[in-house]
């Protein structure tokens, strides 16, 4: 009984320092999430709501084409090695996850009140959704999702390209 009593003692100070290396590789790393931080109370709307609509609007495939054809913005919200192996033509990346090594070219490129159109890989990724977010709490006002993402894009047989993501 002893041996379990101490065995335990042990596995609980293992337990309290890992906690304290986690939350403090956090705090330090440039990509570290504010645990306290209130998340922004985001709406979303449809895509045959107004664009006067104050939130995100979801899009389908061929307003995206429009977009895409017309020179819109458009921010790829997926990994650079997705990106890399293809994506959709002009799209600008802001992997969601590395968003602290990408956001100042980013956002240097955006002017005030633009619209922007995020995407990410399908309809069952939330990446965009959340990048959204982020870029809404941050005052951009204007934003679209692609929520078919790369995968309704080629399946619609949209043109793609390939290559690094240049920032």
């Amino acid at each position: 009984m002893e041996r379990l009593k101490y065995a335990a003692a042990q596995a609980g100070v293992v337990l309290i320092i890992g906690f304290v290396i986690a939350f403090a590789g956090n705090a330090i790393s440039v990509n570290g999430i504010n645990p306290f931080r209130k998340i922004a109370d985001v709406p979303v709307v449809g895509e045959n709501n107004n664009a006067g609509t104050e939130g995100i609007r979801v899009i389908g495939v061929e307003r995206m084409r429009e977009i895409v054809e017309s020179g819109g913005m458009v921010i790829d919200a997926r990994t650079p090695g997705e990106y890399e192996d293809g994506h959709i033509p002009s799209a600008i990346l802001l992997d969601y996850y590395e968003m602290a090594r990408y956001l100042d070219d980013v956002l240097s490129l955006i002017e005030p009140g633009r619209e922007i159109t995020l995407y990410c890989t399908g309809p069952t990724c939330e990446d965009s959704e959340l990048l959204a977010g982020e870029l809404y709490t941050m005052g951009y006002m204007n934003i679209l999702v692609f929520k078919g993402g790369y995968e309704e894009w080629v399946a619609a047989g949209l043109p793609v390209e390939t290559g690094s993501p240049g920032l």
